[in-house]
């Protein structure tokens, strides 16, 4: 409604603005050509015309009919007094010529019945009215076409809408609705577009959370494999010693008081990693890398060696700080540390390193991997995806890749 009212609006501004310039040229114009000479074949005419019906200076109706005719407008003057006029009525109205120069320049002595007159010649008069009605004619063209033209651009904008709302409706949420003018349509287009991003988002929400509960669940399943395994054998063990030797069997028991402890624990971790209370929720902090990684770099060496591995290490550090968050940092170095465990061979050397790079402090661990003579150990990824996650969550990156029988995990921490 505001958009039509404003169209209106324009458009009567730009019709009246549009006469008014085109009266003025052709007022300008007619007097112009009014100001030159009369032409003489005119004032033959009417004498012709005067001598031939023998008229007089007040034959009013046979003089209408000439001018009518010859599309000439005239004025007729006796002893100066205005006695005969085409363009006006003269019998309620005294004038005298010698009130106007112009007149007595144009003034041309034509011989009537009885007497001599003066008559003044106006053979472009009639353009007056011509002209204005063709005024008239076009600034009501120009106002109209102004207001279809104005028209037709807004059903064309609600037609494009249209069609844009009708692939929204065939799922495509990523159409964007078009957004131009300032009126009650284009509010419309806004909220249309305003409801479209608010459905990706809770699209994107509800897909995130669906693919987390799923991850979740399997992270769960697996941080609870290996201690429940062990629960179940040492309960075995503990029910076989207690049918003979019933001194150990208090030891058995110990042991799966202290797995079960351990699952506990496992439980209220992978609880608080589902909330998003946990490893996500815990704040992540600036600080050196050397401080941060050379004690967990420690840790992978002696707890690979204990396991009968050989280690070589290639460590350089600089000065650089990182965004880590711990207790995460300790789990992705963790999860490595069993994968060399369990998959690596120890007939070969491991190979870590830790080097800074451009953006990123880059550790990698290097190792062939281990020829299982039997069933090799079921690997579900989870611990992988786990640590991929929680490199993200710190604006880091972890990949993990096997090439001709080597396997080489990269984590990258970013500088700060």
């Amino acid at each position: 409604m505001r958009s039509f009212a404003g169209l209106i609006a324009i458009a009567f501004i730009a019709s009246v603005c549009f006469f008014f310039l085109s009266y003025n040229i052709s007022n300008f114009i007619i007097e112009k050509i009014s100001d030159a000479k009369t032409d003489e074949k005119i004032v033959s005419e009417l004498e012709t015309y005067v001598r031939e019906n023998r008229l007089g200076p007040d034959s009013r109706k046979a003089l209408w009919r000439w001018c009518r005719k010859g599309e000439v407008d005239i004025e007729v003057f006796v002893d100066g007094h205005l006695v005969f006029s085409s363009i006006f009525d003269v019998e309620n109205r005294q004038y005298k010529m010698e009130e106007s120069e112009q007149e007595k320049e144009k003034a041309r002595q034509v011989r009537f019945e009885d007497v001599y007159a003066d008559v003044v010649f106006y053979p472009y008069y009639h353009m007056y009215g011509k002209a204005k009605g063709a005024e008239i004619v076009a600034t009501t063209i120009l106002f109209i076409g102004i207001v279809i033209l104005g028209v037709r651009k807004k059903i064309e904008y609600i037609h494009l809408i249209n069609e844009e709302i009708h692939v929204l409706e065939g799922g495509d949420l990523t159409k964007e609705i078009t957004v131009k003018g300032n009126d009650e349509i284009t509010m419309l287009a806004e909220s249309v577009n305003e409801f479209r991003k608010s459905m990706l988002n809770q699209m994107a929400m509800i897909e995130q959370l669906e693919r987390n509960s799923r991850l979740t669940l399997a992270e769960i399943a697996h941080d609870l494999r290996t201690p429940l395994t062990s629960l179940i054998m040492y309960l075995d063990f503990a029910q076989k010693e207690i049918e003979g030797r019933e001194t150990t069997a208090e030891l058995y028991l110990a042991r799966a008081r202290e797995k079960s402890a351990r699952l506990k624990n496992l439980l209220d971790q992978n609880y608080s990693y589902t909330t998003m209370q946990d490893y996500f929720q815990m704040e992540k902090t600036e600080e050196p890398a050397y401080e941060v990684l050379r004690g967990f770099l420690g840790d992978i060496n002696s707890g690979l060696e204990r396991e009968g591995f050989f280690v070589r290490s290639e460590i350089s550090f600089g000065h650089s700080r990182i965004l880590v968050q711990r207790d995460a940092v300790g789990r992705v170095f963790g999860n490595l540390m069993t994968n060399i465990i369990k998959y690596a061979s120890k007939e070969d050397e491991v190979l870590v390193c830790c080097r800074e790079r451009d953006k990123y402090v880059e550790v990698t661990a290097v190792n062939r991997v281990r020829i299982f003579e039997g069933e090799k150990p079921e690997s579900t990824g989870f611990g992988s995806r786990i640590s991929k996650r929680l490199m993200e969550e710190m604006n880091g990156d972890y990949s993990a890749e096997e090439s001709g029988g080597t396997f080489t995990t990269t984590l990258r921490f970013l500088k700060i």
